[in-house]
C-alpha cells in the first residue's frame, strides 16, 4: 500500500502524551496519597500509646484522650 501513497490507520508510530485523563489520574492519586498521609496523623493522636495501628479496648470506657492533654 506505501508504493501508491495510501497510509494504513494506526499504522503510524506515536508517542505517547499527557491529556486530560492522565492529569486527572495524577490527580487523583495525589489527592488519596493526602488524604492517607491526614488519616494516619489523626489515628495517631487517638491511638492506643499514639500508634495508629493499635485498637482501642472496646470494653474500657476510656479511651486515654484525657491523658494527652484534652
Amino acid at each position: 500500500m506505501s508504493q501508491i501513497g495510501m497510509q494504513m490507520p494506526g499504522g503510524g508510530r506515536r508517542s505517547a502524551s499527557m491529556n486530560i485523563y492522565t492529569g486527572l489520574l495524577a490527580l487523583a492519586v495525589v489527592a488519596l496519597a493526602t488524604a492517607c498521609v491526614f488519616v494516619y496523623v489523626q489515628a495517631g493522636k487517638i491511638g492506643k500509646g499514639g500508634d495508629p495501628f493499635t485498637l482501642q479496648d472496646p470494653k474500657s470506657p476510656d479511651v486515654g484522650l484525657a491523658a494527652k492533654g484534652r
